[in-house]
């Protein structure tokens, strides 16, 4: 896995659980990242005032590998569902994490896409809003004021659809396949995932808020949502990120990994 650049880490799927391990032995040789350099007026609401207009770099306000509630509270896990989540973390806990999606190179999943602590790119065309997702290159495509086909076969990022309610982009994601978790921490889904996004500048437009709703019957025992915000960062450029190069992390033949 080639490293390149400063400022953000290489991490390969079981994100910061391993990476965190890796990225403090490195602490004594690195200084700390460089804060981000003031951002002329002119800039600081992204290439538009247009609150429709998200065109342009942000980066996640900060990282959190869970999801929870607003209220920071456990998700409305059933049984089953919350024994799996317990089970993931006694694992981590015991120093061999299951290996998942992203650990394997694979993409990431929504909602779990979202969270990851990499600068997110957004193209906007008549019809379609594209996501680039620099972290293992994920991409979404979000099918404008349509409804998704009948019969999607499930992927590991869904199909979305998208439409503006007033200044909110409103996305809504399904045919997700159960290869993915809901977080890195361990919380799985079932093929009844459905997650709805609500995103909208705010902060005279140098932030996106993000609100998830999750819904998953064969999981949860009632919706629920989460939050993420971005920073709108001009200054940044997606880089290259291999994660097949020297991938440290790759799950042996029971699914566990350790970090190397």
């Amino acid at each position: 896995m080639t490293t390149i650049l400063a400022n953000r880490p290489r991490c390969v799927g079981l994100a910061l659980s391993l990476c965190v391990m890796w990225v403090s032995g490195l602490a004594v040789a690195q200084q700390a990242p460089r804060p981000a350099p003031p951002i002329p007026a002119e800039q600081k609401v992204g290439k538009s005032p247009d609150p429709r207009n998200f065109e342009g770099v942000w980066f996640t306000g900060g990282y959190d590998r869970t999801y929870r509630q607003l209220d920071r509270s456990e998700p409305p896990f059933n049984a089953a569902t919350r024994k799996e989540w317990l089970r993931h973390i006694q694992a981590e806990k015991d120093g061999t994490p299951i290996g998942d999606a992203p650990t394997r190179c694979y993409p990431h999943g929504v909602p779990r896409l979202v969270a990851s602590p990499y600068p997110v790119q957004f193209i906007q065309t008549p019809g379609l809003i594209t996501i680039l997702h620099e972290v293992s290159h994920n991409i979404r495509y979000v099918h404008m004021n349509q409804k998704p086909p009948a019969n999607v076969k499930p992927s590991f990022l869904g199909y979305s659809v998208g439409h503006w309610e007033e200044d909110t982009l409103v996305i809504e994601t399904t045919a997700l396949n159960t290869r993915t978790r809901i977080d890195e921490e361990g919380i799985v889904h079932s093929d009844k995932l459905k997650v709805t996004e609500y995103i909208r500048k705010i902060e005279d437009g140098q932030r996106l808020e993000d609100i998830i709703h999750i819904e998953d019957p064969g999981s949860f025992i009632k919706p629920w949502d989460a939050r993420r915000y971005f920073n709108w960062r001009p200054d940044l450029h997606l880089t290259e990120y291999i994660c097949e190069e020297n991938n440290r992390n790759v799950p042996n033949e029971s699914g566990f990994t350790t970090a190397k």
